[in-house]
């Protein structure tokens, strides 16, 4: 065989770029999904690797504070403190509608839809909201550099989402809005 044979037409670069283009947003994905497995498995102490160095984590009003967690050190302290929170009896969170978008050589950027069961103390809560985020490849792994949830709604099951006060689980002392009179959700 020589050369010539074993050169690659424009055809075969452009199909080998599309495939990429595929295994890197599929990489990314199963990036999300690892994030939610170790949340709902309470595999707290390895959701740091998950994350770049310098990596920046917002989870809305949830968080104790408005400010975010950045740094990977930082990001696993916090979520290695949710092993031992007392007051959180159950965290279940199931993602879809998750886009990926490429936008450059070793960086994409995403969105997310999620929809949570939370149990404080022994009541339940439901939680959704959208999930932000930029990855970038590093050592041919994807991480997430930046991570950012927009809240809808975070309300005790029993009482439902469609009333006028959506946001129950606020940690931050974070002003959010009241829904009255019902109107549709503002985009987050």
């Amino acid at each position: 065989m020589t050369a010539e044979d074993l050169a690659l037409t424009g055809e075969d670069l452009a199909l080998e770029a599309r495939v990429a283009r595929l295994e890197d947003m599929e990489s990314i994905r199963a990036l999300k999904s690892r994030y939610h497995t170790y949340v709902n498995d309470t595999d707290f102490d390895r959701i740091g690797s998950l994350f770049a160095a310098d990596a920046s984590l917002k989870l809305g009003y949830l968080m104790p504070d408005d400010n975010a967690i950045v740094g990977r050190e930082k990001i696993q302290a916090a979520f290695s403190a949710m092993k031992t929170n007392t007051g959180q009896s159950q965290l279940k969170q199931f993602l879809h509608s998750h886009i990926v978008e490429l936008t450059g050589p070793g960086t994409a950027s995403g969105t997310g839809m999620l929809y949570a069961c939370y149990g404080v103390h022994a009541d339940a809560y439901v939680v959704a909201g959208k999930y932000s985020e930029d990855y970038v490849r590093v050592g041919g792994a994807w991480l997430f550099e930046t991570m950012d949830l927009a809240l809808y709604f975070t309300v005790p099951l029993a009482l439902g989402w469609a009333g006028t006060k959506r946001h129950y689980l606020v940690n931050s002392g974070q002003e959010v809005p009241e829904y009255d009179p019902l109107l549709p959700n503002p985009a987050v």
